[in-house]
């Protein structure tokens, strides 16, 4: 759903004047920011959006949306779609984060010293997305001791996921008592790109400041949803709490809270596919993807896919994901529409929350009904890429709810569509949906657990690489997270 809020962002491109370069070494992850001449922490905060935004909607297309049997290579048989994964599949992943990391790190050193509650609660936001989604990836990571070469700390030790899951949930705890809805953000006058925050009060209140605040608590159930079978998260109880005191925990109540990182296609904010015709370009979408939107009657397969012609009849029809032999007809391939400005990129949907509130509420966590969150979660779902929500929806016996978490599960696969790795997660944890694996699929390839390290590693942190691979029982695709399944 498009936000009038965020409108008038062209006044950004001020700001993108100092987004940073980088280069790829080990090195440099961890060295100073580059210095601005005028230096705030309103300067960094565009420039993490976009570009960590931007690589994300990237990573879902170029992996997640392979690997979760979604699209279907026409030209190949040796992709992600087969299990074929490439050890430098998270090489990329790596060296985006820390180096956005980097920069926000001296955000909240900035906030700290000009005493900007606001600015250190987003950068404690932003660092905490950031850092989930790296030890979701590859289990053991460097936090304590990332980003601070200023320091002369080049070869960070490993932290463990419970470490580091720890830090990140005491880090957002911290965050939302850090905001202070009665102010804005004083260097950003124009707006930043996400809620659009400026200076200005509404009632004395800032709509902006409000909107991070659910953002920050949504974010912590989320981590506490994936960790609330690890002994020592203390999830359930976290989870509870925080459902039960919406007035300390504010959430995401629609989709015009949801963190959905407007791109309005015009320089510096350009979409991060700027040839429309590689999203389909020897493509098309998969059986398992098509199929469940046709049962539904599901008013985004228009948006997603486009009809594919076969003895002179128009329809969609997928492919079989890991075929053997390739289809003799034609199928649908993705909408390029997708991809082209306007559009948002997803941090978090509103969506993922409800459906996070269905399942605890299906597994008596907490004390509410699990088929009106299903629901909302779908309608929400819906309304996300401005479809039409019809009212007969959940008359089909396939979309009603049935008490089972499976039924969350697929509507949640659909919603969690093009945001990061989030569907590749929750299929780690739950096992559902459940993908199929096509004839051509050889025996052992199967769905990654995690990335490999960087081989970078072995050269820049050798000592520190062979402790965590010690602690980690190798480096390989195949070794289960602490909250895996």
């Amino acid at each position: 759903m498009r936000k009038s809020i965020k409108n008038s962002l062209l006044a950004t491109v001020l700001l993108f004047s100092i987004i940073l370069g980088s280069c790829a070494d080990f090195d440099d992850l961890n060295t100073d920011p580059a210095r601005m001449q005028e230096s705030n922490p309103g300067v960094f905060l565009n420039p993490v959006l976009y570009e960590v935004g931007s690589y994300n909607w990237s990573r879902y297309n170029g992996f997640t949306f392979h690997l979760m049997q979604s699209i279907v290579t026409t030209n190949s048989t040796g992709g992600l779609g087969w299990y074929y994964i490439s050890d430098a599949a998270g090489d990329g992943h790596w060296s985006v984060y820390y180096r956005w990391l980097n920069n926000i790190r001296e955000m909240e050193k900035q906030a700290v010293m000009l005493n900007e509650t606001n600015y250190r609660a987003i950068a404690k936001t932003l660092q905490s997305w950031m850092y989930s989604i790296m030890v979701d990836s590859f289990g053991d990571i460097p936090m304590s001791e990332a980003t601070r070469g200023d320091e002369g700390v080049f070869t960070p030790k490993f932290d463990t996921q419970m470490e580091v899951y720890k830090a990140i949930l005491q880090d957002l705890d911290s965050a939302n008592l850090l905001f202070d809805q009665t102010a804005g953000l004083r260097y950003n006058t124009d707006g930043e790109m996400l809620y659009a925050t400026d200076n200005a009060l509404v009632a004395n209140v800032s709509v902006g400041i409000t909107k991070w605040r659910k953002f920050c608590n949504s974010l912590r159930i989320r981590i506490l949803l994936r960790g609330l079978n690890v002994p020592g998260l203390n999830a359930e109880s976290e989870l509870k709490k925080m459902l039960n005191e919406p007035a300390s925990y504010p959430v995401f109540e629609s989709n015009e809270d949801a963190a959905e990182l407007f791109i309005s296609g015009v320089f510096p904010a350009e979409p991060p596919m700027t040839r429309p015709q590689d999203f389909t370009s020897y493509k098309v979408l998969s059986e398992f993807f098509i199929d469940n939107l046709k049962n539904w009657n599901d008013p985004r397969l228009p948006v997603f896919a486009t009809q594919a012609t076969n003895d002179n009849q128009k329809s969609y029809v997928g492919w079989p994901g890991g075929y053997n032999v390739a289809p003799f007809f034609n199928g649908s391939a993705p909408n390029q529409d997708i991809v082209k400005p306007p559009l948002e990129l997803t941090l978090m949907g509103y969506a993922e929350l409800e459906f996070i509130k269905a399942e605890l509420a299906l597994k008596n966590i907490i004390s509410s009904d699990a088929e009106t969150h299903y629901k909302k979660g779908v309608q929400a779902a819906i309304e996300r890429w401005d479809a039409t929500f019809p009212g007969n929806y959940f008359d089909n016996t396939e979309t009603e709810f049935n008490g089972t978490l499976e039924r969350i599960m697929i509507q949640k696969f659909y919603a969690l569509f093009f945001c990061d790795y989030q569907q590749w997660f929750e299929y780690n944890r739950t096992g559902l949906p459940e993908m199929p694996v096509g004839n051509g699929v050889p025996t052992g390839n199967v769905m990654p657990k995690r990335f490999k390290y960087p081989v970078i590693l072995q050269r820049n942190n050798m000592a520190n690489y062979q402790n965590v691979k010690e602690n980690m029982g190798g480096d390989d695709f195949n070794i289960k997270l602490i909250w895996q399944k």
